[in-house]
Parts: C-alpha cells; sequence; structure tokens
C-alpha cells in the first residue's frame, strides 16, 4: 500500500491548503467560484454514473480531480467567509462605542492590551450595531488590570487600521493581526471609558481563563515569583505575558524556545500521566471506553486551560485519536493522525495555516516520526540509559532537520548547541510539568504540598539557569538568513532527500543537490547586489532617530539608540548579507557640516545648530532630516539652509509635524512624515 493510500487526509488536506493559499494571492468573482463548485460536483457525478468497470477504472481521474476541486473552492469559501467576518464596521471615527472583552487581558508596562469585539456604536444619540474584532489598549490603571475575558467596557475611542511594515523587512505587525480577524487597534486614556454592569453568559473560555488565573495563583501562593514564575506559568499553562524579553531570547538563542510553548512535548506528558493513572481500567471493554473518554477529556481540559493555541488543539487532537485508536486495539496509523489534526484545524480557522508557530509545530512532528528511528539505527546500543540518550538526541536532531528552513526564514539565527539545550531542557522542563501537576493536586495538603512547590520552584530555577549558561557559551548562535524563495528550495531539497533514502532512486538525490545549488545561488546573488547597493534609510522608531547609509557593502549608522536600531534593522542587514554597521554619533556632524553620500548631500538637525546665529549663506543640502524629538524654529532654520527635500521622523510629535508640513508647502520644498508612511528609503545605486 502505497503513502498516498494509507493517508487519506493528506490528499484531503492538500486541495484545502491550495484553496486557503489561492484567497490570498487571487479575487475570484462569484461566478467563477460557482463554476469551479460545479465542475466538481459534475466530475463526481459523472464518474459515479459511469457503471463500466474498465471505463470507470481508465476515468477515476475525474473522481481525483473533483475532489480536489471541491476541497479547494471550499478552501477559498471558507478563507473568505473569514475574512467577511472580520469586516470592521466604523474604521477611523472617533465614537462612543460598547465593546466585549474576547481573550483575558494583557498588562503592559504602560498600557492594559485588550482583545475585543465591537457590539454597538453610538452617534447622534442613536445606538448601532457595530461589528468587527480590534485590539483596545488602556492606560494602565488600578480598574483597567482587573478586567476579565467577557466583561463589557464603555469607551471614547477612534479605532485605526494598524500600519504594516515600516521598515525594510520589518514586522507586518497589520498582516499579524489581520490573520486573526483583527483589523484595527485604539487607545483610550482612564478617563474616557468604564466598565459596564454586564454579566457575561456562560462560556467555556472565560470559565478556562478563570480557571487558568487560579491555577497561576496557587504558584504566587507559594512564592513562586520573577523568571521562574514566568517560565513555571509558560510552560505548564501557556501563559507567556511575563516572560522577561532577556530570557525569552536567551530560550530563542539556544533553541528552547518549543519549550515556553504548550505544544506536542506537554499534551503528550498530560496523555502518559493520565493514561497511567488510569491503566486499571483496562480490564473490560467498558471500563476501557470510559478510560479513553476520561482521557480525551482531561486533554481538551488542559487545552482550554493554555488558550487553545494551534499547537495545543493540533495536539489534543492528535491524541484524542491516538487514545481511541488505542481503546480499539488498533496500531494509529501517525501520518494519517496528523494529517487529518491539521485538516480539521483548518476547517475551524483557515488563518491557522499563516501561524509561525503552527507550522514549525507540522514540521517538527512530521520530521521527529519520519526520521527519528532511521537517526537512532545509526547507533545500536543495548544499556538503557545510553539507549535513552540516543533517541533524545535522535529526536532533537530530526526536529531541528525539520524545522530549520522555517527557523532560518523567520528567526535568522540557528542554535549551536541545540543538542546540548534539549539534552539539558528536556529532562528539566519534564520534571517541571510532572512537578507542577503534583503541586496543583496537593497544594491544599500542608507540609507536603510545601515541599513540592520547593522542589518545582528550585527545579525551574535550574533550568533557566542552565539555558542561560548554555547563551554564554561561545559561538552559541550562527547568524544565517533565507529569503521566502529559499526557505521553500530548503524544505524541497530536504523532502528530495528523504526521498532518495526511502527509494534509493538517483534521480531525487540530483533534483536535492540542485535545490541546495539553487540556495547557494541566491546567496550569491544577494552578496554581490549588496556590494553595489547605495542606500540612506531613516528608520521608524517611536523615540529615536536611526539613519542608515549602505554604501557598497559598507553599513554606517548614525544613532541616539544603538540597540533599538539593531531591533529593527538587523533583519534588513541578515537578508541582505550586510555587515554590522559603524557607529557615529549624531555630533560628529555639526556646525553645518553635511554628510556627503555619493551626489548628494545630507545633513541630521540637532537642537543648537542655528539658534543662535544665522549663516551668511544658506547652506543648500539635499536631505533634511528632523528627528530627535526636536521642535526647531522653522523659519530661523529656512533662513540657514535650503533642502530640497524634509524627511519628519516618528520622534516628532503630530501636531509639530503637520506645522513642519505647513512651512515646507510655502517654501516649495519636498516633505515626507516617517509616521505616516514608514522609513524614508532612497535607493542611489547606479
Amino acid at each position: 500500500m502505497s503513502f498516498l493510500q494509507r493517508t487519506p487526509f493528506f490528499r484531503l488536506l492538500l486541495p484545502l491548503i491550495t484553496g486557503i493559499v489561492f484567497f490570498q494571492y487571487v479575487e475570484l468573482p462569484v461566478f467563477a467560484l460557482g463554476l469551479l463548485a460545479f465542475l466538481s460536483v459534475f466530475f463526481i457525478f459523472f464518474f459515479l454514473l459511469v457503471k463500466n468497470a474498465a471505463l470507470q477504472y481508465k476515468l477515476r481521474w475525474l473522481f481525483g480531480a473533483g475532489v480536489f476541486l471541491l476541497l479547494a473552492t471550499g478552501g477559498y469559501s471558507l478563507s473568505s467567509y473569514v475574512s467577511l467576518k472580520s469586516a470592521f464596521s466604523h474604521p477611523n471615527q472617533k465614537s462612543l462605542f460598547l465593546v466585549e472583552l474576547s481573550s483575558a487581558p494583557v498588562i503592559k508596562t504602560k498600557s492594559v492590551r485588550c482583545e475585543v469585539h465591537l457590539l454597538t456604536v453610538f452617534q447622534n444619540n442613536t445606538a448601532q450595531s457595530a461589528t468587527g474584532k480590534a485590539i483596545l489598549f488602556l492606560q494602565k490603571d488600578t480598574l483597567a488590570t482587573q478586567l476579565r475575558y467577557g466583561d463589557r467596557v464603555l469607551a471614547r475611542v477612534e479605532f485605526n487600521k494598524p500600519m504594516g511594515a515600516v521598515n525594510p523587512d520589518g514586522f507586518d505587525y497589520a498582516a499579524y493581526l489581520k490573520r486573526q480577524g483583527i483589523l484595527a487597534t485604539g487607545y483610550v486614556s482612564a478617563y474616557s471609558w468604564r466598565k459596564t454592569d454586564f454579566k457575561p453568559d456562560f462560556s467555556f473560555k472565560r470559565l478556562a481563563n478563570l480557571a487558568r488565573d487560579e491555577l497561576l495563583k496557587i504558584y504566587s501562593k507559594f512564592n513562586i515569583h520573577n523568571n521562574e514564575f514566568a517560565v513555571l506559568a509558560a510552560l505548564t499553562l501557556g501563559y507567556t505575558d511575563d516572560l522577561d524579553p532577556d530570557l525569552r531570547a536567551s530560550y530563542s538563542a539556544t533553541g528552547a524556545m518549543h519549550i515556553l510553548s504548550v505544544s506536542g512535548l506537554h499534551v503528550g506528558i498530560v496523555y502518559v500521566v493520565i493514561a497511567f493513572l488510569l491503566s486499571f481500567m483496562n480490564r473490560s471493554n467498558r471500563l476501557r471506553l470510559i478510560k479513553t473518554i476520561l482521557i480525551v477529556v482531561f486533554l481538551w481540559v488542559y487545552a482550554f486551560l493554555t488558550g487553545l493555541s494551534p499547537s495545543v488543539v493540533r495536539s489534543a487532537l492528535m491524541f484524542s485519536f491516538v487514545a481511541i485508536g488505542a481503546s480499539l486495539e488498533r496500531k494509529s496509523q501517525i501520518y494519517n493522525t496528523i494529517f487529518m489534526s491539521a485538516f480539521f484545524m483548518l476547517l475551524i480557522n483557515p488563518n491557522f495555516l499563516f501561524n509561525v508557530g503552527f507550522q514549525l509545530s507540522y514540521a517538527a512532528v512530521l520530521s521527529i516520526v519520519f526520521f527519528q528511528k532511521p537517526f537512532s539505527s545509526l547507533l545500536p546500543l543495548q544499556n538503557k540509559l545510553l539507549r535513552w540518550v540516543r533517541d533524545l538526541v535522535a529526536v532533537s536532531l530530526a526536529a531541528q532537520l525539520g524545522t530549520l528552513a522555517f527557523t532560518l526564514y523567520y528567526f535568522q539565527q540557528f542554535p549551536n548547541y541545540f543538542l546540548l539545550t534539549n539534552l539539558v531542557a528536556i529532562p528539566l522542563s519534564t520534571m517541571v510539568i510532572y512537578l507542577a501537576m503534583g503541586l496543583m493536586a496537593v497544594s491544599f495538603v500542608p507540609f507536603l504540598s510545601d515541599i513540592v512547590a520547593f522542589l518545582l520552584k528550585w527545579t525551574t530555577w535550574l533550568l533557566n539557569a542552565s539555558i542561560q549558561a548554555i547563551e554564554d557559551l561561545p559561538g552559541s548562535v550562527s547568524v544565517l538568513s533565507l529569503e521566502f524563495n529559499q526557505m521553500w528550495l530548503m524544505v524541497l531539497a530536504i523532502l528530495l532527500l528523504s526521498s532518495y533514502f526511502y527509494y534509493k532512486k538517483y534521480t531525487l538525490l540530483f533534483l536535492s543537490l540542485f535545490s541546495i545549488l539553487l540556495i547557494a545561488s541566491i546567496s550569491l546573488f544577494i552578496k554581490v547586489e549588496s556590494l553595489a547597493d547605495q542606500k540612506l534609510i531613516v528608520y521608524s522608531a517611536g523615540k529615536s532617530t536611526h539613519v542608515n547609509i549602505i554604501d557598497q557593502g559598507r553599513n554606517y549608522a548614525f544613532t541616539s539608540d544603538s540597540a533599538a536600531l539593531k531591533k529593527i534593522a538587523t533583519s534588513f542587514w541578515r537578508k541582505n548579507n550586510i555587515q554590522s554597521p559603524m557607529y557615529f554619533e549624531l555630533n560628529q556632524f555639526l556646525n553645518h557640516k553635511s554628510i556627503g553620500f555619493t551626489t548628494k548631500r545630507i545633513l541630521i538637525a540637532e537642537e543648537k545648530m542655528w539658534k543662535y546665529k544665522a549663516m551668511g549663506e544658506p547652506l543648500a543640502i539635499d536631505y533634511l532630516i528632523v528627528g530627535n524629538r526636536l521642535k526647531p524654529n522653522m523659519k530661523n532654520l529656512l533662513e540657514n539652509i535650503k533642502p530640497r527635500l524634509i524627511v519628519v521622523d516618528a520622534s516628532i510629535s503630530e501636531w509639530y509635524t503637520e506645522r513642519i508640513k505647513e512651512n515646507c508647502l510655502l517654501h516649495n520644498i519636498g516633505f515626507y512624515s516617517i509616521a505616516q508612511h514608514g522609513a524614508f528609503v532612497l535607493d542611489v545605486t547606479d
């Protein structure tokens, strides 16, 4: 039996994904969609009407084509429905809105982030129905931090469409929110909103959030705080809001982020524990059925408590099917089970397909299933402990191989000590999960609960310390980057190479090596292009000014905050094979010394540059960059310099940006607002 015959859900999943992806790039009219649906049904019925067995066998492709078209059309239609359902009814209007919190609020440094559903808008003393999801930022105070999932809030706010990628190769925040059905954001001061007296109806999700909050309180009750609490909450309950950015970066740099993302590892541990505790119920078919029901219930309760993230839902689905298969005494076909869970998840929400965690999770699981046994068989061992270490290394290698292309594309780095990380982190994280489950079970038992909490706290501390120690090892991270097409070429190369070892056909090996050659060729092309690039970039950043000059492989940066510049520009530098920059202080270019770049003259404004005296002759320059939160005297400034274009960065307030714009119009000077249009990029490559 072939792979396709053994995995019917793979054949169903492929056209569904085709339709979902097609929706992102092509807008089909309704009649075209209807025509495709009609053709799919026609092909299927025509095939079924053929009674001659020989002719039916020859026309079997009709049935396959019909099912493919039907599912692809279904995927397209489902994506279209989800998109229409998330349509936002009242953008760019400051009004009084009644909204309902659709998730647990996230407490930030200066605000409380709430995901909300619009219910009603009040305009001209009338109430109108409102639709759409938005992110509402409330000014942080005691009342805002007490909000819960399901609460309703009256807020006077203007919801605006979030900006996309505002910097070269930057994070597209608008696209990220759109995948979640969120099309607007708004900010409300402490005096512009109030909570209503509405009592929310019963909701499993609200109950799950409240239950998770109560479980988190158990950790606090036993004096588990700071980084230990943050990692414990993320590892066991999927609550990541308290994770320190530096600690998160440490887990990422060492290849241990999968530990902080509740997924197959965690759900698998819950499954094993529950199955072991209920093993006494294997004595009869009736008890075995009850055991299966209890296991599935426990899995989904755990999924609810962790927020129903895509990876948890996928894992809960998969282990539910495994549990049902075990109760029927049938060995689950693991590939079909994985594809089945993906199929149902995409039916729930087709946008899961574009979730990075979803992609990494499935890539890792499929790779582990395929490669783990072959890797383990390379080193036959008799000793149980050594076999356990070997199998753990094999799983780590398999997972890393499967996620390699996605990791290099999304994160642009490779954790060199990932094997060491997993040898340390997986046993410790498993112990943490066991101890956490134990603490929740005995939290009401004096003395015993204190012992378990003590062990849990210090095991979590040891996990964090180990991760940070591995990060501090020399050469812990290699900086590598892939373009989008290189990512898929690498995925193709790995699939072809895997197929070669399975089928032993040299054509597959040749195609795999050819794919690798294409990846290297694209990297070489990018490098050659970067050696010719000459760009001036003024980045978009709310608090700081960052000016970047790329000059034929050389990288110069003028910034008031080098750490902030690295955060927003590193992705662009890595993807374009640009070396780390040489930093220059802004005051090196004061006293009217403009920067010469090819034939252009650039000047970065400084507070005292023209404050006390006027120049004899206005300084003619091409570009004047106004940033660093300055409020220059425009009359005095324009008496001293004569720019062709003034670039105002996002650190300048909105009202003063408008004032500069008015002066530019008055003096016939070009104007560019980074806050409105994103980073200013000038390409002067010959």
